[in-house]
């Protein structure tokens, strides 16, 4: 639980917002990263990738301990650095699987192979990981450790998408686009994370602002519940929807984008380190 001095929690996507999109550098966030530490602000990574990934990228990017939402609402692991309230309902492990399994989602991709042209993460395999994403043997490996989702790109028509996407729908699961994958999951969000992060988080006092930070349709669901929408730009323009009344929109793309965004808001918020 974070005290009721605590005038912010953000939650952040990570690939094309918190990282480049490309080279995955994150360097022209590094001074806004160490400018929330200082005001003890809280950042609650919300991603489609793992959680062996997304534990390693907290200890680069010096979130060590903090919860975060990996596989797109999928999983949440509650870590260690942050006190929870609720201690009753508190999973006893750090990781809580709230979607559907991955086994159960590739059952039925692997059916549905006859009448659908796509290759999913368990279809490209190691190798093939490593050529779409560009990542190295090892963080391709963590990218493949899947608990609750199945990345895949789509290679039939969009006609053959919306079918599809129909079928999914009738198992209880559903397709998402993401910044460069289309994502088969269970009936989860990132929104619905998010709000299940922050009610844990919030104390009950307190008045903090939810913000949330997102550049594709995946991040949509946080954005719509967060207080203040964060909408990055992508090589192709917005790809969220940000609410001008509440909302901020960068100018520039990936990390610098992010920097950006939040150097705003803090000053909106009137939030600088000196008052901790």
């Amino acid at each position: 639980m974070l005290p009721t001095a605590t005038p912010l929690i953000l939650f952040t996507d990570l690939d094309g917002c918190l990282l480049n999109k490309h080279d995955y550098d994150w360097t022209p966030a590094s001074e806004t990263l160490d400018a929330l530490r200082q005001c003890k602000i809280p950042v609650v990574m919300n991603s489609s990738k793992t959680v062996l990934e997304m534990k390693q990228l907290a200890n680069e990017l010096g979130l060590t301990g903090n919860p975060f939402i990996s596989e797109n609402g999928s999983v949440i692991y509650w870590g260690s650095g942050l006190h929870c309230g609720n201690e009753e309902s508190k999973p006893a492990s750090k990781s809580e699987v709230i979607g559907a399994s991955r086994d159960v989602i590739l059952d039925l991709l692997h059916s549905l192979k006859p009448q659908f042209r796509f290759r999913s993460f368990a279809d490209l395999g190691l190798a093939g990981v490593m050529s779409e994403t560009q990542l190295s043997e090892d963080k391709a490996q963590m990218a493949l450790a899947r608990q609750g989702t199945e990345p895949l790109l789509w290679d039939d028509s969009e006609a053959h998408r919306s079918e599809f996407e129909q079928t999914l729908n009738k198992h209880q699961l559903t397709l998402t686009k993401g910044g460069r994958f289309w994502h088969v999951a269970g009936r989860t969000s990132k929104g619905k994370a998010m709000q299940q992060v922050a009610k844990r988080l919030l104390h009950p006092d307190g008045n903090a602002v939810v913000a949330a930070i997102g550049d594709s349709p995946i991040d949509q669901s946080m954005l719509d519940l967060a207080d203040v929408p964060i909408g990055i730009p992508t090589p192709n323009g917005l790809g969220v929807r940000v609410d001008a009344d509440r909302g901020i929109v960068a100018t520039a793309q990936g990390a610098a984008g992010w920097a950006e965004a939040v150097a705003k808001l803090l000053s909106q918020l009137n939030v600088t380190s000196s008052e901790n």
